[in-house]
């Protein structure tokens, strides 16, 4: 677990007071002093490990008064709404600073910010600091300590979408470029149809599994040349049937 700040509050104190102090926990945060190199650091950081989390501390609130549950998020909610300036990051694009999280993709940008979440302490005996117990401000749930303090919308994670999309405009590229390789060869093998001057391409496949070879017929006018052969054939068939009908009753009636 990383540092945390804890500040209990008892209800005794108007919520700017409470506002105020993440503030003044702020302002400790970005104070710096010179390291045995003699390069700036933040103080705090010569008194605290941070285990790698980067950013500022986080700041816990922990609520003890025994009130209802509406009045309790009440409470957090102003001081949320009063220490906004502490807590809240700026949303960025790759053009700088914007105002409107969905004007265009982007990112939340944390530094100088201090995540503060907060908590009851009848839910940390219920569920313990590791249960879903924590508020962050900004956030819209409840959450385990550890994703309340994770950052989301963060830089890594515009990237990897930029990545994503890239890959993705390269792919469309990549198809796009067959295409046009592929479009001559296709054109070569490509003719009119004798009958009906369609175009027919190689490889095309028409009923009864037919594919029309190079300059032959397309699969309808092949289609429909088959049916007037096979009505030419049943034509003759019938008129060879009634002309041996014919010469039977001929002989038959001779007797």
């Amino acid at each position: 677990m990383p540092v945390l700040f804890v500040e209990v509050d008892n209800h005794t104190e108007p919520a700017a007071v409470v506002a105020a102090k993440i503030d003044r926990y702020r302002r400790f945060f970005l104070r710096q002093v010179k390291n045995d190199r003699g390069h700036d650091v933040p103080l705090w950081s010569t008194l605290w490990d941070d285990f790698s989390r980067g950013g500022l501390p986080p700041v816990a609130l922990v609520f003890t008064k025994d009130v209802g549950a509406q009045a309790r998020m009440n409470r957090i909610k102003t001081i949320r709404d009063l220490s906004r300036t502490c807590w809240q990051p700026r949303w960025q694009n790759p053009h700088g600073w914007s105002p409107n999280a969905s004007e265009e993709d982007g990112w939340w940008e944390f530094t100088g910010t201090v995540p503060v979440i907060a908590t009851h302490l009848d839910q940390l005996r219920t569920h313990g600091p590791y249960g879903p117990v924590w508020w962050r401000f900004g956030h819209s749930d409840w959450q385990p300590i550890t994703e309340a303090l994770t950052n989301t919308g963060t830089e890594e994670e515009y990237s990897a979408r930029e990545d994503r999309r890239r890959q993705e405009q390269e792919a469309a590229r990549a198809m796009e470029d067959q295409r046009r390789r592929e479009e001559p060869a296709q054109w070569e093998a490509t003719w009119e149809c004798p009958s009906c001057q369609t175009d027919v391409e190689l490889g095309t496949v028409g009923p009864a599994g037919y594919r029309p070879t190079e300059g032959g017929l397309c699969p309808a006018c092949e289609h429909t040349r088959r049916e007037e052969v096979q009505q030419s054939v049943a034509v003759d068939d019938m008129a060879g049937t009634n002309g041996i009908l014919a010469r039977l009753k001929a002989r038959a009636e001779g007797r």
